[in-house]
């Protein structure tokens, strides 16, 4: 019992240090002026692929906020993602589901798809909720535009939108991948955390990245603001704030930022004395905070510990903690 308390201290104490740093989410306004539009080449998920993010849903269940429309010539719902999951369209085709989001709370969603498999699966924290056949179907190569943000009504790039849709909630880390990810990646990408680098892992898989989505070169319209959402508490600050360590149930106030505005680096929270609040703060994380402590608990901090057990040997430094 000494030697597995002793471990579970160790391990706790090691992710805290390595997830209490900030990621850049972005929070769209409720309105139709607030949207992110783009072309990309499509041509390399053509038989397969994974669509993965973490969302806050803001607006009323009933909004159907569209958080992701992907609208081609001949497929009007290709991709279709809404924040109540209400709408889980690939291929235009529907996946019904069993489960509801937790309104205002931050949840993991992942679509896979491949044609090999024939199969569309939806994953909510990390768990399977709906699965759909797809037998024989191709993703459509036609022209085409992808939304972020609204409910899209043509194919060409125009801002055509339909009202009481807007997504008007918080989105980060969505990643469409040109594979189809298996269930135990899914899981894994949830267990590790909304603060984690594992989509790192997966760059090699990377079709449109996050990155990519932040980076000034892709237009923001509306009002969209970026925050850093400050781990392990996820607690919103603006991109030119400093991370705070407030509770995780309290909402902070923030100041909208401009779009345009450039991230400054993180800056080192403080240790309390005796270091027992970063010790423990890895328990305020989505996956661990107000649950029971049982197998499945366990289980995610036992993956985390393989993690750096990889890197035996290694100082922790800012190195370490970046290649994580």
């Amino acid at each position: 019992m000494t030697v597995y308390r002793t471990s579970l201290l160790t391990l706790l104490f090691l992710t805290a240090v390595i997830s209490d740093k900030p990621h850049v989410a972005l929070k769209f306004g409720d309105d139709l002026s607030s949207y992110i539009m783009i072309a990309p080449d499509m041509s390399p998920l053509e038989e397969q692929l994974s669509i993965c993010t973490w969302i806050k849903q803001l607006s009323p269940t009933s909004h159907y906020g569209t958080w992701l429309h992907y609208w081609t010539m001949d497929s009007a719902n290709e991709i279709l993602l809404s924040d109540n999951l209400g709408w889980a369209y690939l291929l235009s085709g529907y996946i019904s589901r069993n489960r509801t989001p937790v309104h205002s709370e931050w949840y993991h969603i992942c679509i896979t798809w491949s044609y090999s498999s024939g199969k569309k699966t939806l994953f909510y924290n990390g768990v399977q909720i709906g699965t759909a056949s797809s037998y024989g179907q191709k993703f459509s190569l036609a022209t085409g535009s992808l939304v972020i943000g609204q409910f899209h009504t043509t194919y060409k790039m125009e801002a055509s939108f339909v009202s009481s849709r807007s997504f008007g909630g918080e989105i980060t880390k969505l990643n469409i991948l040109k594979r189809e990810l298996t269930e135990q990646e899914v899981a894994k990408m949830y267990r590790s955390g909304i603060c984690s680098s594992f989509e790192e892992t997966l760059e090699t898989d990377t079709h449109l990245s996050w990155e990519t989505l932040l980076s000034d070169d892709t237009e923001k319209h509306g009002n969209i603001v970026k925050l850093n959402l400050t781990c392990p508490d996820h607690t919103h600050e603006p991109t030119t704030g400093i991370p705070t360590t407030a509770a995780p149930t309290t909402a902070v106030p923030t100041t909208a930022v401009p779009t345009t505005a450039v991230p400054t680096t993180a800056v080192p929270t403080e240790e309390s004395e005796g270091g027992c609040k970063n010790r423990w703060a890895i328990l305020r994380l989505l996956e661990f905070y107000n649950k029971v402590i049982e197998t499945d608990l366990l289980q995610n901090l036992r993956d985390i510990w393989e993690l750096l057990a990889e890197f035996n040997g290694h100082q922790i430094d800012e190195a370490l903690i970046a290649h994580l």
